[in-house]
């Protein structure tokens, strides 16, 4: 039973050191509990309830009380328990409730309050039990509410607040009842409500919520067939409805449900969400069967991992539009067919990991779209044709493994353009192919073994010849002491290629003459037009042949 400390003094002025409520007087250093529940008392709160600084437990509970809540609440620092329900206060609930950082349970319900739920209740971190019910509050539920970790009992049911349901109210790791009902509330149940792994009440009934229920709330340990402890009747939710509560969704309107994008998916009898799926983490989990189409529906994801399992058939075109992805590991599998050309649209990837899978084929040229590719494992497949150009443009890439499969025909020089360690066979392997010579500058002396056989019978690139100017990177860069310019000419012209240093002084004309058309290249050795060595530093070096100009720098060790 709360205490009542008071020095009665009617019709008298308090000794200082007091303050008068309601014809008493009441210690401001002794008053620690106030209780007057349903003592009829009316009028308003007086602001000088803030005097009574020490005070732990207020309860006007079941009174007449009418008016605003005094923004003087707020100097209560020291409650743990606000009890104001069961009134007729009006006004909306002052933003100076944020200030009692104590307080355990705040209870105003059933009074008439308005207005919106302040975000300042944010700070009442120790907060277990907030009644807000029955009033006529407005607005969306602050997503500043997602900061009350502590609560285990909210009930915000009976007012008039509208917009979704905040996804930080996933954030309430302790709560176990939530009551939203009988409000104006709309768009989609946040998946983020999975996360509520205490929740055993939950009434959303009256609602204007649409879209499909999140299928995670089967992972919750609710009565979902027993409507006193679930229940989300006269609302606008759309079938399919998850299969722990098909017998207890009430009375739906689905007359706008065709409209209602679909935002969860089956992959491998497990749903998964569009708006919380950034990870697909399945390596090694006995997969079976083919990768579903609907992989590509959820767009939020960066990693997948399917690695080390038993999956066939071919890598579904629809990956394509998976546009955050950065990591996609498919390797050892028994994956078929061709690699698709929407996997281009991957720009944002780095590590694409295939090897030790069926896949057959030409590799397309959209691989070369994938321009932030750092990682390129392709090993022991069955890929054929020739290994498109456009795999020069992959800039970043420090790994690329494309041995053992059956690539054949030329190489083109523009692979040169990738900056790879070539003759480090733990960053480049392209052994047991069928790669024909001659091979790009770049890569001659690591070639490995190539069957050849076939050879003889492929117009090699030399026979073919350019069809447009080019100057590929030197290799190797930086050097010390030669390295090599390729270059290529689609007609006869006069080449000039010139040496400078950065303060743009010509350093040597390693070329100034009529070249016949086709594939070319010129070694410079870090001299000068006069035979001597020049400092260690960054050069540029430039071609100019017909209409065509080029610089690119290069880098000489010493």
């Amino acid at each position: 039973m709360l205490s009542l400390i008071t020095g009665l003094c009617w019709g008298q002025d308090c000794d200082e050191g007091e303050v008068e409520l309601w014809d008493d007087c009441y210690s401001i250093e002794n008053t620690t509990e106030l209780e007057l529940t349903g003592l009829y008392i009316d009028g308003e709160i007086p602001s000088e309830i803030g005097n009574l600084i020490n005070l732990v437990s207020l309860n006007l509970a079941a009174n007449r009380f009418s008016g605003s809540i005094p923004p003087e609440i707020g100097n209560l620092t020291n409650l743990n328990y606000l009890y104001l329900q069961n009134n007729e206060l009006t006004g909306s609930i002052p933003p100076e409730i944020g200030n009692l950082t104590s307080l355990a349970y705040l209870s105003l319900f059933y009074n008439e309050l308005s207005g919106s739920i302040p975000p300042e209740i944010a700070n009442l971190a120790d907060l277990e039990h907030l009644y807000l019910y029955g009033n006529d509050l407005s607005g969306v539920i602050p997503p500043e509410i997602g900061e009350l970790t502590s609560l285990s009992y909210l009930y915000l049911n009976g007012n008039e607040l509208s917009g979704s349901i905040p996804l930080e109210i996933g954030n309430l790791s302790n709560l176990t009842n939530l009551y939203l009902y009988e409000n104006q509330l709309t768009g989609v149940i946040p998946a983020e409500i999975a996360n509520l792994t205490h929740l055993m009440n939950w009434w959303f009934y009256d609602n204007q919520l649409t879209g499909e229920l999140p299928c995670t709330i089967c992972e919750l340990d609710v009565e979902w067939n027993n409507s006193s402890h679930f229940n989300i009747s006269g609302n606008q939710f759309c079938p399919p409805y998850p299969d722990c509560i098909p017998e207890n969704i009430g009375e739906q309107d689905t007359t706008n449900c065709e409209t209602i994008p679909v935002r969860q998916f089956d992959l491998w009898g497990q749903c998964y969400m569009i708006e919380n799926t950034d990870f697909l983490n399945l390596g090694n989990t006995g997969l079976t069967g083919t990768i579903p189409p609907d992989i590509g529906n959820l767009i939020n994801l960066t990693h997948v991992y399917l690695y080390g399992n038993e999956l066939t058939g071919e890598i579904p075109a629809e990956i394509g539009n998976l546009e955050n992805l950065t990591h996609l590991y498919l390797y050892d599998n028994d994956l078929t067919g061709p690699l698709p050309p929407e996997i281009g649209n991957l720009a944002s990837l780095m590590h694409l990991y295939l090897y030790g899978n069926g896949l057959t084929e030409n590799l397309p040229p959209e691989i070369g779209d994938m321009i932030n590719l750092k990682h390129l494992f392709l090993y022991d497949n069955q890929l054929t044709g020739s290994i498109p150009p456009e795999i020069g443009n992959l800039t970043y890439l420090n790994y690329l493994y494309l041995n053992d499969n059956q690539f054949n025909g030329n190489l083109a020089e523009s692979v040169c353009e990738l900056n790879l360690d070539w003759n480090n066979s733990l960053h480049f392997n392209i052994f047991n192919n069928f790669l024909c010579p001659p091979y790009p500058s770049c890569m001659e002396n690591y070639m490995g073994y190539q069957d050849t056989s076939n050879c003889s019978q492929v117009l090699s690139i030399e026979n073919h010849g350019p069809v447009s100017y080019a100057l590929y990177n030197a290799y190797p860069n930086p050097f010390n002491p030669v390295t090599t310019f390729r270059y290529t000419l689609p007609e006869d012209a006069v080449v000039n290629i010139t040496i400078y240093d950065m303060m743009g002084h010509s350093v040597s004309n390693l070329v100034n003459s009529q070249k016949k058309a086709g594939y070319n290249s010129v070694q410079w050795n870090g001299t000068n037009n006069a035979g001597q060595p020049v400092s260690a530093g960054v050069y540029l070096y430039t071609i100019n042949a017909g209409e065509f100009r080029k610089i690119k720098k290069i880098a000489l060790l010493k």
